[in-house]
């Protein structure tokens, strides 16, 4: 490797993105957990979208910077993006009032 290449990790986001990027986490996931209380299940589900793919890029950003090869973080990354979609969906569904949980 020359000293002018870049590895993979330096590509992926720049520490000022980095930061920024958390604030846009953590505005969408405020913003999935209070819309369904409005009774409005797209815009919560558009918002869980948008919670995904910024979490999916943090989570392998994070992964990166503590020196996890760039596959399996990945895969880190977006299984735990998605796992905490799901969860999030369920929640949208029965704060929203779609969804009733019975015996």
């Amino acid at each position: 490797m020359t000293r002018n290449q870049t590895t993979i990790k330096e590509q992926l986001l720049q520490d000022h993105g980095y930061k920024y990027l958390w604030f846009i986490v953590l505005g969408a996931f405020l913003l999935v957990l209070i819309l369904p209380f409005s009774k409005s299940v797209d815009l919560s589900v558009c918002a869980l979208g948008l919670l995904l793919s910024a979490l999916a890029e943090v989570l392998t950003t994070f992964f990166q910077h503590k020196y996890i090869t760039f596959i399996i973080s990945l895969v880190l990354g977006w299984l735990l993006a998605l796992i905490i979609g799901v969860i999030l969906f369920f929640y949208i569904m029965w704060a929203s009032g779609n969804m009733l949980f019975v015996k």
